[in-house]
């Protein structure tokens, strides 16, 4: 039994979280059989501030680092201390306009087998996410994806068990968590209404001032220079559940081995193979129709 809490911190949102309530609740069953994980026994939803958002996240960045600090030797400490230093920095420099603006959602890890999601209102305003049911439904169901893979990844210590910088998403894990969520998004809003729907499809002219302001900043563009994390995970994941069925992916959050390598993840048709070569342990199980 899951128990869905959804927070309002601000006390100013009843009807807002009334509404994420709602989806959740709606969503919740929906995640767990396409992604055919399981729900972890308490789900947490927060609405809170701006500055409440860029302090939680600068300290879910550095719980992170230190997780990976202590997996790795005393005198590395100096520089992964300076490393988290320079991140940190750079990150007060936007987090405003991330927090505040751009960043419809955020997951971080909460205690034992629990995540968190954090909702700004004013970002869910000014990107848009608000304006349709189908993309609060997206967005719900995207970050309630990420609660089910920290379980079963045990916010990424399993991996790291074998790879301490596994814990601060490096490598191709960052395409995979969001291409594997993106899909999930994707199958639900197709499940709900009939066709998927993706917020990141709004033409510019669309979005609030104020959103538009804020993506046009020189210091957002630089960040967002390299590829769509999003198109290039979800092109990597879709082939990879083609091939072995959304269950068999599953292996993947238990195995490090299983993970895409970096070549993989440019090549996303190399780690479907690989992957179906591996003789799954049960047939592919199809996913939701559509």
């Amino acid at each position: 039994m899951t128990n869905l809490l959804v927070l309002d911190e601000t006390k100013r949102h009843p009807e807002l979280r009334a509404q994420v309530e709602t989806v959740l609740e709606q969503v919740a069953p929906m995640v767990r059989e396409t992604t055919r994980l399981e729900l972890p026994s308490v789900v947490n939803f927060r609405l809170i501030t701006p500055e409440q958002w860029q302090a939680d996240s600068a300290a879910d960045m550095s719980a992170h680092v230190q997780r990976f600090r202590m997996r790795k030797l005393r005198w590395q400490a100096p520089v992964i201390n300076l490393i988290e230093r320079v991140a940190l920095a750079k990150f007060h420099q936007v987090a405003p306009l991330l927090g505040g603006v751009l960043v419809m959602g955020a997951t971080a890890a909460g205690p034992s087998d629990q995540s968190t999601t954090m909702l700004v209102p004013e970002a869910l305003r000014y990107s848009g996410v608000l304006s349709r049911p189908e993309y609060l439904a997206q967005l719900i169901a995207h970050e309630l994806t990420h609660h089910l893979q920290n379980l079963a990844t045990r916010h990424r210590e399993v991996w790291a068990d074998e790879k301490a910088s596994a814990i601060v998403r490096s490598g191709s894990i960052k395409f995979l968590e969001e291409g594997h969520a993106y899909w999930v998004d994707q199958e639900v809003t197709r499940l709900l209404f009939g066709a998927a729907h993706d917020i990141g499809d709004l033409s510019k002219s669309t979005l609030s001032d104020v959103y538009r302001k804020a993506d046009a900043d020189p210091r957002i563009v630089k960040m967002r220079s390299g590829p769509d994390l999003y198109k290039k995970g979800l092109a990597l994941v879709s082939p990879a559940i083609k091939a072995v069925g959304a269950a068999n992916l599953n292996r993947v959050w238990t195995d490090l081995s299983l993970v895409p390598t970096r070549r993989e993840a440019k090549q996303p048709k190399r780690w479907a193979a690989r992957l179906d070569r591996l003789s799954p342990l049960e047939a592919p199980a199809p996913g939701p129709a559509g």
